[in-house]
């Protein structure tokens, strides 16, 4: 029996170490954003920032299906259960902004303006989630 719960307790850990994971790739996802951002409004433009963000656009599109899948795991097994909880409501944003990705063809250039408003709204409901998960 204690073989058991000692197996469940670790279960638990790997999916908790998948939510952590998973909040590294939200502000990995977010990072592309800022740091251009930052890059554009700098006096002096320091060199070794365009091989980064050069990085990062090329890998934001392979972190983003990560961060879904994983995040997605992350909460079928913490949760065992379709329940209203913040943690599928940050969910639900992701698959919101995959979402538009996907269909960004159709929607024209007006998707990237929502995808970087969403984005900010992600990093408002990762907080949420992870201060007040039961909120609801």
């Amino acid at each position: 029996m204690t073989e058991a719960v000692n197996e469940w307790g670790d279960l638990m850990e790997f999916f908790r170490l998948l939510g952590n994971l998973s909040a590294i790739l939200l502000f990995y996802q977010i990072s592309l954003f800022v740091l251009r951002r930052l890059y554009k409004y700098l006096p002096k433009k320091p060199n070794f920032i365009v091989p980064i963000l050069q990085f990062l656009k090329n890998s934001h599109i392979y972190t983003g299906v990560t961060l879904l899948i994983i995040s997605l795991t992350h909460g079928i097994f913490m949760l065992r259960a379709l329940k209203l909880h913040t943690g599928w409501i940050l969910w639900f944003g992701i698959f919101l902004s995959f979402l538009g990705f996907l269909l960004k063809g159709k929607i024209g250039k007006k998707w990237v303006f929502g995808h970087r408003i969403l984005g900010f709204v992600l990093i408002i409901l990762f907080f949420v989630h992870y201060f007040f998960p039961w909120i609801f």
